[in-house]
């Protein structure tokens, strides 16, 4: 478990089903999403923050580690710190394209069916982008 071999656990393939039949890994669930983001959220600035306190990539290897152990004691799939920091990423880039949307509306005063953000990207927003996140609320409380 807590071996590291360079071959397959940097593409996150070590010990999965996935790997061997060439099959996709099951999607999140909410509550995976859920522990997943309140196991980042605090660790923001060691893995993604300026370089002074970054840490080394061993370490964020270790941290993404530990975020999958919280993420698997639901017990609903085997997910892997690689499987955890990649859902992560396409969690963060899609919340900051939602909200830019809702901005790009906003700004052009067109009304309709657009997506809302979600407590959860609310949460996101505010320790990844946290300009965009202020911009957002701003821009709901004058509508």
């Amino acid at each position: 478990e807590d071996l590291y071999c360079k071959c397959c656990c940097d593409l996150g393939l070590e010990g999965t089903m996935a790997a061997a039949t060439g099959e996709r890994a099951p999607a999140f669930t909410g509550e995976e999403l859920e522990k997943l983001v309140d196991g980042v959220l605090p660790q923001y600035a060691l893995l993604y923050g300026p370089p002074d306190q970054q840490v080394r990539a061993h370490e964020k290897i270790g941290i993404w580690r530990a975020i999958a152990k919280e993420v698997r004691t639901l017990g609903v799939h085997h997910r892997r710190g690689t499987h955890c920091r990649k859902r992560w990423e396409d969690i963060r880039r899609g919340t900051k394209k939602t909200a830019e949307s809702l901005l790009g509306m906003a700004s052009q005063r067109r009304r309709g069916a657009c997506r809302q953000l979600t407590p959860l990207m609310f949460r996101i927003l505010a320790v990844a982008y946290p300009d965009l996140d202020g911009r957002v609320r701003a821009a709901q409380q004058t509508q």
